[in-house]
């Protein structure tokens, strides 16, 4: 990998779509000291090469040597740039936009060139693209917080089922674990094949990553309710339509409204709206 990024070839260097993979690529375009203007960074699951470039894959995102450079680059970008712009770059990671790899790149780069001048500097196209990334993420966290619904299971487990647009749960659960301090509770994406888990007690959430069939054997568990549980889920659904004003039809604009507050693409899991029976 060295002997590619320090030759005279133009490289893509291959990372997932996580913070320490990216990071970790990011860092080591600065190890083999690759001019900037021959190096792109690609997700993988998008990688294509182009006439004349050669393809190069990072290691494991999981590898230890993986995550010790991705936080060294992290560290020295937050010395370098400050505690707000290294922050922000956690929430583009998190980003499903195509190029996502990219963007942050060179964002990382015109940050270690710029210094504390970044956080002001707007105006950039680097910046740009950037805050895009950002702007995306930040609202999908919001949309997150106030969309998980819970379901109580027999055995007192709190389990949700969420789809966000972006890879929102690892951003979102100190959220949740404060909000559930002595619940235990699970929240399964199963479009990113990532959940949080949390113990009675916990100040934070685990992260964990599932393949697809214990993504799917999670997801099952929403519907394995007791009596009791439905019963809660059918008082709110009433009181949620006591609530309605008339004339919240398809065709009025009230239905707008909530069309517009409450994405349909979260109907299906919200009990208010009949997405549970």
């Amino acid at each position: 990998m060295f002997a590619a990024l320090a030759g005279g070839e133009t490289v893509a260097v291959c990372c997932e779509r996580t913070t320490e993979s990216v990071l970790a690529a990011v860092g080591v375009t600065y190890l083999a000291h690759a001019e900037p203007h021959r190096v792109r960074l690609v997700a993988t699951d998008e990688a294509q090469v182009r006439i004349g470039e050669k393809i190069v894959a990072l290691g494991d995102g999981d590898d230890d040597s993986v995550v010790a450079l991705a936080k060294r680059v992290f560290t020295g970008f937050e010395k370098r740039c400050g505690t707000i712009c290294a922050r922000r770059v956690v929430l583009a990671c998190a980003s499903d936009e195509s190029g996502m790899p990219e963007i942050v790149h060179r964002y990382l780069r015109l940050g270690f060139s710029e210094g504390k001048r970044l956080y002001e500097d707007v105006a950039a196209p680097e910046a740009l693209a950037f805050a895009k990334l950002v702007q995306r993420v930040s609202s999908e966290c919001e949309h997150t917080r106030q969309f998980v619904r819970f379901a109580r299971l027999p055995d007192g487990t709190f389990v949700s089922v969420f789809e966000p647009n972006e890879n929102t749960l690892p951003l979102v659960g100190t959220h949740f674990a404060r909000r559930m301090r002595e619940d235990r509770f699970v929240v399964v994406d199963p479009g990113h094949l990532v959940a949080i888990f949390h113990e009675p007690g916990d100040t934070t959430c685990a992260v964990v990553g599932l393949d697809e069939d214990t993504a799917a054997t999670l997801a099952a568990r929403v519907d394995e309710t007791d009596e009791r549980e439905r019963l809660v889920q059918a008082l709110w659904q009433k009181f949620y339509r006591a609530m309605e004003l008339p004339g919240r039809g398809a065709a009025s604009r009230g239905y707008d409204l909530c069309a517009s507050w409450m994405p349909k693409r979260f109907w299906h899991g919200l009990p208010e709206l009949g997405g549970r029976p």
